[in-house]
């Protein structure tokens, strides 16, 4: 019984990774094209998003040191950085420089270090890779899901037959 907890503790801890984040004014310029974006790959960057400026992606976006191109698995990934009790979820959207850590706008990391983005420069964080939903990126239900979560008894399939 202590061997397991210890292996889910062990597991849990080595999931986190200590680095750095740092911003780049790169981000924040709303007219930056997305083909500059080292995750590009000829028309899309996130599937179902048809965006072509920085300006039009909502959600919060980063550079990271372990993208590789645009077939890199890390591409279009959702990570939570933490810095003292402030966490916030990146996008990865690109690439940085190696040993850099992450790099993110100066208004990401501001809202990260509380305003301090400029004083601070670079800052260690801890990171650790989650799921697309804490990055506010999901895709629609496929049907069978959708009847996954109703139930699967008669009366809850009739219901989402005829009511939805």
């Amino acid at each position: 019984m202590y061997i397991s907890r210890l292996a889910t503790i062990t597991s849990c801890v080595s999931l986190s990774t200590a680095t750095t984040v740092t911003y780049n004014g790169f981000y924040d310029d709303d007219t930056v094209s997305l083909t500059e974006l080292a995750c590009w790959k000829g028309g899309r960057i996130v599937d179902g998003q048809d965006w072509a400026k920085l300006g039009e992606v909502t959600y919060q976006i980063a550079g990271y040191e372990g993208i590789d191109g645009p077939n890199s698995p890390l591409c279009g990934s959702c990570w939570s950085l933490s810095y003292g009790d402030t966490s916030r979820s990146v996008l990865i959207l690109n690439s940085a420089q190696a040993g850099s850590g992450f790099e993110t706008s100066l208004t990401v990391m501001n809202s990260l270090t509380g305003g301090k983005a400029e004083q601070l420069g670079r800052v260690n964080v801890t990171a650790y890779q989650t799921e697309l939903l804490d990055c506010g990126v999901a895709t629609e239900p496929l049907e069978e899901e959708r009847k996954m979560v109703v139930g699967g008894n008669w009366y809850s399939n009739w219901f989402y037959n005829n009511c939805t």
